[in-house]
């Protein structure tokens, strides 16, 4: 069995971006990539004869998310290119964002040796474009009712809503009869934020999306370094020759952080509740062949796991059997399992997950570990 210590990147862009992104990852030798499909939400331009008083429409672009592993060496370089061949530093674009995880399998790993290539640009090699602390809070809700909090997080300027579905496993399961009163189907909303707002998301998450009830859904908060988040959270006329977007960025990269446009006052920050450490909660993510994640899920819940979020992922790699020159790529299907544990746990779900057969045929499939700072559900913190 292996462990790699590696930088996870996720890329968040318009559907029709995809393909960009791909055959970057292919020029810089990456074996495999893992692509979901979801949105982001923006508000509408109030049109002029719209009476006053009534709320802004939301749009919702089609985007995929992508997400693809490089050694951690290689991390900035690889998202500078992930972003230049997507334009991703323009406003609506996108996203891409980068996180610490360790892959374990018995798989080789998702990049080639001897081709990769993750240098950057030689317009960025002067090392002037950097990667930027934010946290990344996720949601999971039963589904249509993150509309009203997607809502909210753009009317308060915090962020454009990236969402995406699944299935709950696990604790639903375990309730009988009584699991028809709890909805299988999931929303799962990401918010990519500065650190000086992130607890304040995490408080307006909390009581928009009522977190603290049985049965609603549950929070996390993660660490990441961003390149490239989208900023565009009105579609609206352009009037000037930059954007309102494109001037923050600027100031962004002139100040070196986001700390100067936080929201949050000092005052409100010190009434925030207290985060968890880093290092108590651990994400526990079993990706596997489509129809093989039901044992090893179930043998995560025996170990002592609580309950977990099914995604459906499409892979994309190079077939093995196809000629040098013209490589056909293929896509198959593959469950992607979250699940947020005591990092005391991780050990022995790990076991249970070998002995469910997760690494061998028909699954075919591998765990990513990563740190978790926040945890909140019904149970509370």
């Amino acid at each position: 069995m292996n462990r790699r210590e590696v930088s996870k990147i996720t890329c968040v862009a318009d559907v029709r971006l995809t393909a960009r992104l791909e055959a970057e990852a292919d020029r810089m030798g990456l074996r495999e990539t893992y692509s979901e499909r979801g949105k982001q939400v923006a508000l509408k331009a109030r049109p002029a004869w719209q009476p006053f008083g009534l709320r802004s429409a939301m749009a919702e672009a089609p985007s995929d998310l992508l997400r693809l592993y490089v050694p951690r060496a290689h991390e900035r370089a690889a998202m500078i290119r992930l972003a230049s061949a997507a334009d991703l530093f323009l406003p609506g674009r996108g996203s891409i964002f980068a996180e610490d995880a360790v892959l374990v399998g018995d798989a080789p790993p998702p990049w080639d040796e001897a081709k990769l290539c993750a240098d950057p640009p030689a317009w960025a090699a002067d090392g002037r474009l950097e990667p930027a602390a934010y946290d990344l809070v996720f949601c999971i809700v039963q589904r249509g009712r993150g509309g009203e909090l997607a809502r909210a997080m753009l009317e308060m300027g915090l962020g454009v809503p990236i969402v995406s579905y699944g299935e709950g496993m696990g604790m639903r399961d375990r309730l009988g009869l009584l699991r028809i009163a709890i909805p299988q189907e999931k929303e799962i909303l990401w918010f990519l934020v500065p650190p000086g707002d992130s607890d304040l998301v995490v408080d307006v998450s909390l009581r928009k999306a009522g977190l603290r009830e049985p049965g609603r859904g549950f929070l996390g908060r993660i660490p990441v370094r961003a390149l490239a988040v989208n900023s565009r959270m009105h579609l609206d006329r352009r009037r000037h020759v930059a954007t309102m977007e494109q001037v923050i960025s600027t100031l962004d990269q002139l100040r070196g952080s986001t700390d100067w446009r936080r929201i949050t006052a000092a005052a409100r920050r010190r009434n925030a509740p207290e985060p968890r450490a880093g290092d108590g909660m651990a994400r526990f993510t079993l990706i596997c062949e489509e129809g093989s994640a039901a044992a090893a899920v179930r043998a995560a819940l025996d170990a002592g796991a609580g309950g977990a979020t099914l995604s459906r992922l499409s892979r994309r790699a190079p077939d093995p059997h196809e000629g040098d020159e013209e490589v056909a790529m293929a896509s198959h299907a593959r469950e992607c399992c979250d699940l947020v544990v005591p990092r005391s746990l991780v050990a022995r779900l790990e076991d249970a997950a070998i002995r469910s057969g997760l690494f061998e045929p028909p699954a075919n499939g591998f765990i990513e570990i990563g740190p978790v700072h926040d945890a909140v559900t019904y149970i509370g913190r």
